[in-house]
């Protein structure tokens, strides 16, 4: 009983953990909302010019990291605005029930959550031409359509600026990108999720004097805090373990000690965990084997160094306590029963490991590495469940 209280809190906490700052702004926003009702026009335009700088700046942000997921959401969110805006302009304060504005709301919701559901990739290739094409021929399309009085919406709430189907479609996409955050665990994913509740309460409150700029300014802004710590995260953090990354190694390796050894451990058979309890069973079995290592090793530099893969700096350590170290590690693992599914057995999981001490004659810690690397793999070629020393 109280594994599974366990199980359930560690899906809980992550959740929590990941949608306190993204609601924390959101709940701030919406409390100002309700309480003032409208801004001075000194706050209105503050706020204006704040959401176009946090686009363009994670719009710059994004263009550099080659992230196209988060890019295209940052556009389909300035687009919005900035037509919404326009059509403010246009109709002055009949603007929201205007047809352009109507057709507008039902075309926002479906490009959110399309881009929101848009597997991760890089931003500059062709494909994504073509999709930023066909987003300026949606709009496009549905301007000419209002100007021949066509209204895509079925029908019309009297108390919002949202027509009925909008006003649907927007709470079926929140609740899908809801249940997708809460699934992938992905700290930009549950920022994007509270990012297009704060889009869906800015048209919702678009005809009132603030509601627009306040709520899409707060949208912009949890989008612009998630992009930056999801780059620094995946620049210098695992997703999947939490451990340090490669490129966190590459950056840490600089100022190694001068006694150190290098320890490896690999995953035995790891690619066949993919096709015996498929990548998501993979993913967890991987987070297992991590958590089991910290927990040897917590007062250690430790690295996700490759999918299969995690490297040990051991500190002032010599060749032979290190490999004591690592064969305590395989030992653990080997002897352990990891649950990657409640409603399935635990499995039995083995580890091989290696170990290289820092000489005199290495120019950096990749020649130490190098060795241990090359030892492991030739363990390997003839047996598993090993640890060996360079």
């Amino acid at each position: 009983m109280s594994k599974k209280i366990l199980a359930q809190l560690e899906k809980i906490f992550p959740l929590v953990k990941n949608l306190v700052a993204p609601a924390l702004i959101f709940g701030c926003c919406l409390l100002a909302f309700y309480l003032n009702g409208s801004f001075a026009d000194a706050t209105n335009m503050t706020l204006h010019s704040l959401f176009y700088l946090l686009g363009f700046a994670s719009f710059m942000v994004l263009l550099y990291f080659n992230q196209s997921k988060p890019a295209f959401f940052i556009i389909c969110a300035s687009l919005s605005y900035v037509l919404i805006n326009f059509l403010k302009y246009k109709y002055q304060g009949e603007y929201t029930s205007s047809n352009a504005y109507q057709n507008l709301c039902l075309l926002a919701p479906l490009n959110f959550a399309f881009f929101y559901f848009w597997p991760p990739q890089k931003l500059i290739l062709r494909t994504n031409v073509y999709l930023l094409l066909g987003i300026l021929v949606q709009y496009t399309l549905a301007e000419q359509l209002s100007k021949y009085g066509y209204n895509l919406n079925l029908f019309n709430t009297p108390t919002a600026s949202l027509s009925g189907l909008a006003l649907l479609m927007f709470i079926a996409a929140v609740a899908a990108a809801f249940i997708r955050s809460t699934a992938s665990g992905n700290i930009l994913d549950y920022s994007l999720f509270v990012s297009l509740l704060c889009f869906a309460f800015g048209f919702y409150y678009a005809a009132t004097a603030s509601g627009l700029t306040v709520f899409f300014t707060a949208g912009i802004l949890i989008a612009a805090a998630a992009i930056v710590q999801n780059i620094y995260a995946e620049t210098y953090k695992d997703a999947l373990t939490g451990l340090a990354s490669r490129n966190s190694y590459i950056i840490h390796s600089k100022d190694f000690p001068l006694k150190y050894s290098l320890g490896i451990i690999s995953i035995d058979d790891y690619d066949k965990l993919a096709s015996s309890f498929s990548r998501r069973g993979q993913n967890v079995l991987t987070k297992l084997i991590a958590s089991k290592i910290v927990e040897l090793e917590k007062d250690e530099s430790i690295y996700r160094y490759g999918d299969d893969e995690f490297v040990i700096m051991y500190k002032n350590l010599d060749k032979k306590e290190s490999f004591e170290r690592l064969e305590t590690i395989r030992r653990a693992v080997a002897s352990a029963s990891f649950v990657y599914h409640p409603r399935r057995k635990p499995i039995k999981l083995t580890v091989s490991a290696a170990v290289s001490e820092k000489k005199r004659s290495d120019a950096n810690s990749f020649e130490v590495l190098v060795r241990a690397r090359k030892v492991l793999a030739k363990t390997r070629s003839f047996s598993h469940n090993v640890t060996s020393q360079a």
